[in-house]
């Protein structure tokens, strides 16, 4: 396949609305041992990597900022939960603040905050330009409340973060049987969202899959740490303007930002530190 460079005449006119989905705790292995048929189908169907890597550190809060910054945690400086209510360095363009400059509709249908933390998630959706409706602690709850959005959307892009693995994952240790079923639980919302949007039959969709990190490697209940298994992670992009295929290595995080940025024609920051996927969509989808 061809490297389409950014902003050349090969940019993917023909996606109109994107969907991102962050798995929470969902480690590449566990797609297999655990059965997850719709995450697997995906996989085969798309472009994929078992083997793309998150930030450091890797816990949630500084994944997430790195997927909406398009920056390491040393360059956001989100790197512990109480690091959100500290100064933030100025320069970064978030990327719903760049979809915005190209007219693209951006919302987040994400976990629930307990109250005294509700103030300060808000303001930490307003910093990024995002719409965020923040739901509840389960997966398939937060598909039932973005599922009207979805199967209405023309255009635009929609981000949702399911926990339900990182929880069990705390609660009960990576791969365990109860980390299994909350496996189980995210992949039948998967379900959901492919019927919802149909990502195969649609040149104009864009379905992207991933976690935030990995768990398990050093502590089998935690994820912070610089084993492979914490910070290896899946990274899946479907749909019919995709050619299925093993995505080029390195393939990192950092990459999503500027693939979504690239998919739906906006401007890719100097600052973002990751490569946008061009290599991934097929020339005839491209040039339509």
């Amino acid at each position: 396949m061809r490297d389409f460079p950014a902003g050349s005449e090969y940019a993917p006119r023909a996606v109109k609305r994107v969907v991102l989905i962050v798995l929470d705790g969902l480690r590449p292995d566990a797609i297999g041992a655990f059965g997850l048929r719709h995450v697997g189908e995906l996989a085969r169907r798309g472009a994929t990597s078992m083997r793309a890597t998150t930030v450091s550190p890797s816990v949630t809060v500084a994944c997430m900022a790195s997927l909406l910054t398009g920056v390491t945690p040393d360059a956001h400086g989100v790197r512990r939960p109480r690091s959100l209510i500290e100064r933030r360095p100025r320069g970064l363009v978030p990327l719903p603040r760049a979809l915005g400059e190209a007219a693209v509709r951006c919302e987040a249908y994400l976990t629930s905050f307990p109250v005294l933390l509700r103030p300060l998630a808000g303001r930490l959706a307003r910093a990024v330009h995002l719409e965020t409706h923040f739901v509840a602690r389960d997966a398939r709850r937060i598909v039932d409340r973005a599922l009207p959005r979805l199967r209405a959307m023309t255009d635009g892009f929609v981000l949702m973060h399911w926990p339900d693995g990182d929880d069990a994952g705390h609660a009960h240790g990576w791969m365990s049987p109860q980390y299994g079923m909350a496996a189980r639980r995210m992949d039948e919302a998967m379900g959901a969202v492919i019927e919802a949007i149909a990502p195969f039959e649609r040149e104009d969709t864009l379905l992207i899959a991933t976690a935030d990190h990995g768990g398990g490697g050093v502590d089998p209940r935690d994820h912070d740490s610089a084993h492979p298994t914490d910070r290896t992670i899946p990274l899946i992009l479907a749909g019919g303007a995709i050619a299925p295929a093993a995505l080029r290595e390195p393939v990192s995080l950092l990459d999503i930002a500027p693939t979504v940025l690239w998919a739906l024609g906006g401007a890719i920051p100097a600052t973002y530190h990751g490569r946008p996927l061009t290599e991934i969509f097929r020339r005839e989808a491209a040039a339509a």
